[in-house]
């Protein structure tokens, strides 16, 4: 029997809601998901509820134990280590790629993603909900754009897949942006880079972007469990 509009809607505002709050940081590594709970309280289906999870899972984001069930992935270095690893080799190509094809609208989109980025305040979670939102939702915004230009789906599919992963791991983490870092320096060197076109220039740039929060996450999800 075909899917029903009805059905295929709950399913994805589902996923869309699960995945809204792992991307702010709402759950605690390892939260176990209970189908019932988000069933009643969601006003779903257990199906619906758990091919939401599901999609999830193959996206990285939520873990499928046998028996046990969904639940939020437990940070560990490794897993801190390897996400960062493998974002920074796929955002390396996709942007490489982006700065050799990319037209004047691609560069016109980086420049208007960076000013909102530039303009948006960055404010931890537990400080101002709104302003982080509204900080973290610029900031996928510019990496995306700065990649958009790949001209490659699938490319830009993975890209938002370890992107997402990253950023699950950084809320989780509970960073928060030290005085020894200059994150908006970052990005407009970075934006820089970018729409004059310096490829191993802008690789080097998000390498190092990517490589500093690595080491942030790592440090402030060991002081959190001391």
């Amino acid at each position: 029997m075909a899917r029903t509009d009805g059905a295929e809607t709950r399913n994805h505002t589902l996923y869309l809601e699960i995945r809204r709050n792992l991307l702010r940081g709402s759950f605690p590594a390892g939260h176990r998901f209970k189908l019932s709970k988000l069933c009643a309280e969601l006003g779903v289906s257990v199906s619906v509820a758990r091919e939401a999870l599901t999609r999830l899972a193959e996206q990285g984001l939520v873990v499928l134990e046998p028996n046990k069930g969904f639940s939020v992935p437990q940070l560990t270095d490794a897993e801190i280590n390897d996400v960062a690893f493998v974002r920074k080799e796929i955002e390396a190509i996709a942007v490489r790629r982006a700065i050799e094809q990319g037209g004047i609208d691609w560069e016109t989109g980086v420049v208007a993603a960076h000013h909102r980025l530039m303009v948006s305040p960055n404010a931890a979670l537990d400080e101002d909900p709104e302003a982080n939102e509204q900080w973290t939702s610029a900031h996928r915004a510019f990496h995306e754009a700065c990649a958009a230009g790949c001209d490659s789906p699938r490319l830009l599919a993975f890209r938002t897949q370890l992107y997402d992963q990253s950023e699950v791991i950084r809320q989780m983490a509970k960073l928060r942006r030290g005085k020894q870092r200059d994150v908006a320096g970052e990005h407009a060197e970075l934006a820089q880079a970018v729409v004059s076109r310096q490829a191993d220039r802008a690789v080097e740039l998000l390498h190092a972007h990517i490589e500093r929060t690595r080491l942030s996450c790592l440090d402030a999800w060991t002081a959190a469990q001391t």
